[in-house]
């Protein structure tokens, strides 16, 4: 045994130590055991040390610009050991900004949404200034349907009358349809669009007041029952809301495009005025929330999703204002409190698809309530709209985790936990939820479908670091990758069954968005490649938009959509130079990794080559296509115009 000496100069060497003068005896092979133990601790926190610092996005002499502590500010719960730049940590941390193409307006995206993912892991694998050139002047967001597609203002004033005046009540009476027009508007929202998002608490007792508002207005005389208070006996919170219904409810129509959207955006108009008559932002009411929770929808099929989010901040507001994010008193009346949940939870719904698709901090910070189930429907029998609201409180969830610091282990627990969660979803869910074949109606159909599509679409979101080329050599990521790419073909299924139920599945932004984004993912990662189901549901995504955009003017046509479709198209158009795809006995996934060697940057620059395009060179120059696939996406997501 070597010669060790204490600090007080004691000598350790015999098995004997001298404390203050005392003695303890060990006998040899204890003291052995000990020094063993002593070293091998020593040695678990030299590796403790190395792996802290091998999590850690930001390098401990780069420290982020608001103060954070080094390693703090967002880690990924799959980080990269490798070394990154400063600028690509600062990405993938902080997220990035983009721009508007029209208004030059600085968009932020969070690290963890796909456009960021590929900004970051583009950045991150590869060194040629030319293509940091290219990312920094184009803009992503289009394509993904996060855009303003218009930049006009939503709540245009129509008439230029003195406000909560007498005149503009008189012009809102008469903006009215008729009441075979009413009824069917209303009859498409109640059928289609509260089906797949219902933010009336009440939806019967809506109809039923309209119906006597219908009638009181036809025993009216012409002028009368108009005041700058109601109309026809009801007053102006009720009308806004009812509205906001009529503007959904077309958008649900089989009116001609224009004609659709044009009456669509004047409900939305007269819907937002009569808001304005009630003074909402100083006198909020359940009516209120509501109509701003079908206004944000409404906006964001538009393909506005930029103005729904700033819009949901000032309803999640008002909503606080009335206290819809805590728990009632106990004396509250039973029917008033189930009035309050539906909405509060109506709002976190709509909330998680922005936050979730943007990778923002969720603008409700606190969700308190439990998860409103109904004690008539046990395991097993759960609705779509439990499953959703369970659904909706998952993805939030994983929105806020992101923002906090999480070393691989803590990443791979939620992970897990996540899963079981989504997993249980399901098991809870009613059979027609898990089954189509179970399903007796139209609604159970939509239903069916659009849980599909939003419970596959979160499922991905939760794995998609699996399939960063960073990541690929983790045990973590070989578990979890093909979960993450049978859920992105999943999504894509999902939606062509929702758009076989209903038109409304390609005027929806959040099936829009989602299923691009997977099809975009499932191309650029070669799974058409690999996987004939992919390949099969990609092409039949491609002939359905194709279908749906047939007959509308080029220049009236959706970004989001013409470019995705084009750029889905070329990339099947690649020819794999490995084998040929294959089908398999399962859910049709791939355990693949994620790589596009087989593509060659010539093959890829043909395929990319638009003829509308403004680059004035490849876009691929200098990419390594063997380990970034994801730089590949990036010369797709960015737009032909350039920013101002």
């Amino acid at each position: 045994m070597s010669m060790s000496v204490g600090h007080n100069g004691n000598d350790f060497s015999n098995g004997m130590v001298h404390i203050h003068g005392g003695t303890v005896t060990l006998p040899r092979e204890d003291w052995e055991r000990i020094c063993v133990k002593l070293q091998t601790a020593e040695k678990s926190l030299a590796d403790l040390k190395i792996s802290i610092n091998s999590v850690s996005e930001v390098p401990p002499n780069n420290a982020p610009a608001n103060g954070c502590s080094p390693g703090t500010a967002g880690n990924t719960p799959l980080a990269s050991v490798a070394p990154i730049d400063s600028e690509t940590s600062h990405v993938r941390t902080q997220g990035i900004h983009t721009r508007n193409d029209v208004t030059g307006q600085t968009i932020h995206i969070g690290p963890s949404s796909v456009p960021a993912l590929v900004m970051s892991l583009g950045r991150g694998d590869t060194q040629w200034p030319g293509v940091q050139d290219l990312l920094g002047k184009r803009s992503m967001l289009p394509i993904f349907g996060l855009d303003n597609e218009s930049a006009t203002y939503p709540f245009v004033d129509l008439w230029g009358l003195p406000h909560a005046s007498l005149s503009r009540a008189n012009e809102l009476a008469n903006a009215l349809p008729n009441d075979s027009e009413c009824l069917s508007f209303f009859r498409c929202y109640r059928e289609t669009a509260h089906v797949v998002y219902p933010a009336v608490a009440d939806v019967e007792g809506i109809e039923s007041d309209l119906l006597l508002f219908l009638i009181n207005r036809a025993s009216s005389q012409t002028g009368a029952g108009i005041t700058d208070q109601q109309i026809y006996s009801k007053d102006f919170h009720w009308v806004g809301l009812v509205f906001a219904i009529l503007a959904s409810g077309c958008q649900c129509s089989t009116l001609p495009r224009k004609e659709r959207e044009l009456t669509s955006q004047v409900y939305v108009c007269c819907s937002f005025e009569c808001l304005r008559f009630t003074n909402f932002l100083s006198h909020a009411t359940l009516e209120n929330i509501q109509t701003l929770l079908i206004l944000g929808n409404v906006i964001s099929n538009n393909m506005n999703a930029g103005v729904a989010w700033s819009l949901m901040g000032l309803t999640v507001r008002l909503s606080q204002t009335l206290g819809l994010h805590r728990m009632c008193p106990p004396s509250t009346p039973v029917q008033h409190r189930i009035t309050r949940s539906k909405v509060w939870w109506a709002l976190l719904w709509q909330d998680s698809l922005l936050s979730v698709s943007y990778d923002r901090a969720s603008s409700t910070t606190t969700i308190d309530h439990t998860v409103p189930l109904n004690q008539h429907t046990p395991p097993g029998t759960r609705t779509y709209v439990e499953s959703m609201y369970r659904l909706c409180k998952v993805g939030l969830d994983i929105v806020r985790e992101r923002q906090r610091p999480q070393n691989s282990h803590d990443g791979l627990q939620r992970i897990t936990e996540h899963r079981n969660e989504l997993q249980e979803i399901m098991v809870d869910a009613a059979d027609y939820l898990k089954d189509s074949r179970r399903c007796r109606s139209m609604r159970d159909q939509l239903e069916h479908w659009a849980l599909y599509l939003h419970i596959s679409y979160i499922t991905s979101e939760l794995c998609r670091p699996a399939i960063s080329p960073s990541t690929a050599g983790l045990d973590l990521s070989k578990t979890l990758r093909k979960t993450c790419i049978d859920s992105l073909t999943n999504t894509v299924e999902a939606f062509l069954g929702l758009q076989n139920m209903t038109p409304f599945a390609s005027r929806s932004w959040s099936a829009v968005h989602r299923s691009l984004s997977s099809a975009l993912l499932l191309g650029i990662l070669g799974e058409q490649n690999r996987n004939e189901r992919a390949r099969s549901l990609l092409s039949n995504l491609i002939q359905v938009l194709g279908d749906v955009t047939a007959n509308i003017d080029p220049a009236e046509l959706s970004a989001p959509i013409t470019r995705s479709v084009a750029a889905l198209q070329r990339l099947l158009s690649l020819q794999n130079r490995g084998p040929a795809p294959r089908t398999t006995s399962d859910s049709g996934g791939s355990q693949a990794s994620p790589i596009l060697a087989t593509f060659t940057a010539d093959d890829l620059n043909n395929a990319l080559n638009f003829e509308d395009s403004s680059l004035t060179q490849s876009p691929l120059l200098g990419l390594d296509l063997d380990s970034s696939p994801y730089a590949l996406m990036e010369s797709i997501v960015w737009g032909a115009n350039k920013s101002p």
